[in-house]
């Protein structure tokens, strides 16, 4: 049973049984001052008739001696019993009149000198009895008169009130059920806000209105949505960098594993002199050396992803030869020339970051580059900044995908990167450590015609 539900029926229970006491309280309040009223007019009627009687009796017994009272008493009753009061008159315990209903059991009213008053129900009707000692002789009178009026008018009341409990009741329903809806809909609200959030809709908010405590519980409930979001947020980020991580290491060590695997075979297959075998095992320990540097400079990269990087001053000839080194093997492939024309003779930033950007925008020159083709790789300043190139004559970009170069692993033509083994991440991680160096990366190209990717070094 939902909450609107057991506040109805309490509210509406508590209401009638309320109200039924009051109503029963009420009635019984009522019969008591009617039935006082009811005793205090028979106190005056028996008053009157008695005071009347007594005088009629006395005077005659004065004049007559006194011989045949019942026709007296018979005489004057009769008036009175138009009205609808009877009465009875009794010498002692003789009865000498009665025009009343006659009964046997104890008759309280008969009992003492004083006037008594009692009800009793005969033939289903409610009768008032009062008698007492009249003043002549040892008479005594009781009078009885129909009280029924007394139990109409209690029924009366008891059958409006029913009707008025029926009618208040289906009221404070009707009122009840259409204020208990008003009052609970924030937390029907609350309810649905709760259901969408577990089911993924973290951006909803519950709507909040007033400031009594479901209000509040709905302010709160917000700021807890808010907090489990912000978590769930800075979890799903540290996911993220740790996938990119992985990805981005992945394809970096492709590299130098590739060389060094291309070594290795060279040294178990190949017919060479002492000068090759050193030659060969010095680019092992060199690409193995940059390994090293790469799972550092990553887990730099990774951690320090907001914040600074450690700038020296990096000699751009130095670079450039370091670079071209790294990818010997994959220009000897192709056949490719590389030209350097150092106008910029230094850079600030990271030396490793460095390397590993420029090997990135070199290796994909390489992939782009036809057969006994040429890359460029050029340093020149404008104004304060320093600009590095890196421009092949190859197959081109097209220009709607120039744009999305930079993201995690897009790829221009899918099948022909598949077939050089890349996997979309290169421009990506140069973007990063561009980022880090507070530099910019524009990249030109026509299709079948040329790439040049430009990096804007700006100097503090």
């Amino acid at each position: 049973m939902k909450f609107w539900q057991k506040t109805y029926l309490l509210v509406l229970i508590v209401f009638l049984i309320v109200f039924d006491l009051g109503a029963y309280g009420l009635l019984k309040k009522s019969y008591q001052l009617n039935e006082k009223m009811d005793i205090s007019r028979g106190f005056n009627e028996y008053e009157g008739f008695e005071n009347a009687l007594s005088y009629i009796l006395n005077v005659y017994t004065q004049s007559t001696g006194g011989a045949d009272y019942g026709s007296v008493i018979g005489g004057f009753a009769a008036n009175y019993y138009k009205k609808g009061i009877q009465a009875e008159v009794y010498n002692g315990n003789q009865l000498i009149f009665s025009n009343a209903y006659q009964f046997d059991g104890k008759r309280e009213e008969l009992q003492g000198d004083s006037r008594k008053s009692t009800y009793r129900n005969i033939q289903g009707q409610l009768w008032i009895f009062v008698g007492g000692k009249m003043d002549f002789q040892e008479f005594r009178l009781v009078i009885s008169r129909n009280s029924d009026y007394l139990q109409a008018n209690y029924q009366t009341l008891l059958h409006y009130f029913i009707t008025l409990s029926v009618v208040i009741s289906v009221l404070l329903s009707v009122v009840l059920i259409l204020l208990l809806f008003q009052l609970t809909s924030p937390i029907r609200r609350l309810n649905k806000g709760v259901k969408d959030i577990a089911a993924g809709a973290y951006h909803k908010r519950v709507k909040v209105t007033g400031n009594d405590e479901i209000g509040e519980l709905a302010q709160n409930f917000n700021k807890m949505v808010d907090a489990v979001s912000t978590n769930i947020a800075t979890i799903q980020t540290a996911n993220e960098e740790k996938q990119t991580f992985i990805n981005n290491l992945t394809h970096e060590i492709k590299t130098p594993i590739t060389a060094i695997k291309g070594y290795s075979e060279f040294l178990t297959h190949a017919n060479y002199d002492e000068d090759d075998r050193r030659m060969a095992i010095g680019y092992i320990l060199e690409h193995a050396n940059r390994l090293d540097l790469l799972s550092k400079k990553m887990m730099e990269l990774l951690y320090l992803k907001n914040g600074d990087i450690c700038m020296e001053r990096v000699d751009v000839n130095d670079l450039f030869t370091y670079v071209v080194t790294m990818v010997q093997h994959q220009l000897e492939v192709k056949q490719i020339t590389v030209d350097t024309e150092c106008l910029a003779d230094h850079i600030a930033g990271d030396k490793t970051l460095l390397q590993t950007l420029f090997i990135n925008l070199v290796e994909n020159s390489v992939k782009a580059s036809h057969p006994g083709g040429k890359i460029t790789l050029k340093s020149s300043y404008r104004e304060r900044d320093v600009i590095v190139e890196v421009l092949d004559c190859g197959k081109g970009i097209p220009e709607k995908d120039i744009a999305q170069l930079t993201e995690a692993f897009y790829v221009v033509d899918k099948s022909r990167t598949r077939e050089l083994g890349g996997i979309g991440l290169g421009l990506s991680i140069c973007s990063q450590i561009a980022e880090l160096h507070h530099a910019r990366i524009q990249i030109t190209s026509k299709e079948n015609e040329f790439t040049k990717v430009s990096i804007d070094f700006t100097t503090p």
